[in-house]
């Protein structure tokens, strides 16, 4: 009788395990998965990030940050001094109020760049150069260093030939048509490097299978205790829901407090957002699937557990 109960009690260890860990798992080979079609994949990457382009906060961050950088590349103010000096001349011509009307003009300028329907095309240009660049140096392929990994790249040539074109009709000499002017927008903190490129490397190498592998053990589990498959299904969604909410409630903080403290906070939450929409709609897909399926074969669950109490009461009078 003890040899006949054996092969059921491995059998429900065994089922346990498989149950428990591919529950624990769910999450984290959803996120995975997600993640090397969305963060590490370029096109996905690019495709996920690209509608951030509309968002008004991230158009205003750019505007003032692109208009400080072009008015200390083109030196206004070190080509207003050159011009009147210390002499009788400053006093006649009103460099103040030409200073006033040129950091105006760059403002409007770099304003109207991030409003106009091309910015979208250069914001798509910059994520697909930054996420090439990023991979080639998390994955060794290039000799940067790490710090140059996460930014954003911008080429504004075009912006800085108009505003050189409006600040030439102020009387302000010598300006360049054009520069080669690049201006970089870091969206991952120096120190969180480290930790963002080990995470990338595995979700590289894991990320596409994780999903397959989980469901593996899942099935495993509810084949070796098939009574177990109603409860494993519905602590799937129970988990899924709730990592649906940390994702919603706890991360952001985290993320922004880690990886994006160098950004604005509402910048930084509209980056977040944005970037872990799919993953927030493929958690909350899952707990209903699962939360469905498991309550739907509670009966069947039920049935495999009474065959299996009966076949075991056999077992035990023989």
């Amino acid at each position: 009788m003890e040899n006949s109960l054996r092969p059921s009690l491995w059998r429900s260890v065994l089922s346990t395990i498989c149950l428990v860990a591919s529950v624990i798992a769910a999450p984290i080979s959803i996120s995975a998965a997600w993640a090397a079609g969305h963060l590490t994949d370029t096109d996905g990457f690019v495709k996920t990030m690209s509608p951030l382009a509309q968002d008004q906060e991230l158009q205003e961050l750019v505007s003032e940050q692109v208009a400080q950088s072009v008015s200390d590349h083109l030196r206004i103010e070190e080509r207003l001094d050159e011009v009147t000096g210390t002499g009788w001349l400053s006093s006649l011509i009103p460099t103040e109020e030409i200073a006033t009307k040129a950091n105006q003009a760059i403002e409007n300028s770099a304003l109207r760049v991030v409003q106009s329907e091309n910015f979208a095309s250069l914001w798509q240009t910059a994520l697909r150069t930054s996420h090439q660049s990023t991979d080639r140096i998390f994955t060794g392929q290039s000799s940067a260093s790490l710090d140059q990994a996460g930014n954003l790249t911008f080429k504004l040539d075009d912006v800085v030939a108009e505003i050189s074109k409006s600040l030439t009709g102020l009387g302000i000499p010598d300006l360049p048509a054009t520069g080669n002017f690049e201006w970089n927008m870091k969206l991952i903190q120096s120190d969180a490097l480290p930790t963002v490129q080990k995470a990338y490397l595995l979700v590289d190498r894991v990320g596409p299978w994780a999903l397959y592998l989980n469901a593996a053990v899942l099935i495993a589990g509810v084949l070796l205790g098939p009574r177990h498959l109603s409860k494993a299904l519905l602590w799937v969604a129970l988990v899924s829901g709730l990592s649906f909410i940390a994702l919603k409630t706890l991360i952001p903080d985290y993320i922004q407090e880690r990886m994006l403290s160098n950004i604005d906070s509402e910048v930084a939450r509209a980056i977040f957002d944005q970037m872990s929409s799919g993953l927030a709609t493929s958690l909350t897909v899952t707990a209903v699937a699962a939360g469905l399926l498991g309550a739907a074969s509670i009966p069947l669950s039920r049935k495999w557990a009474l065959h299996q109490r009966r076949s075991t009461a056999r077992a035990s009078l023989l």
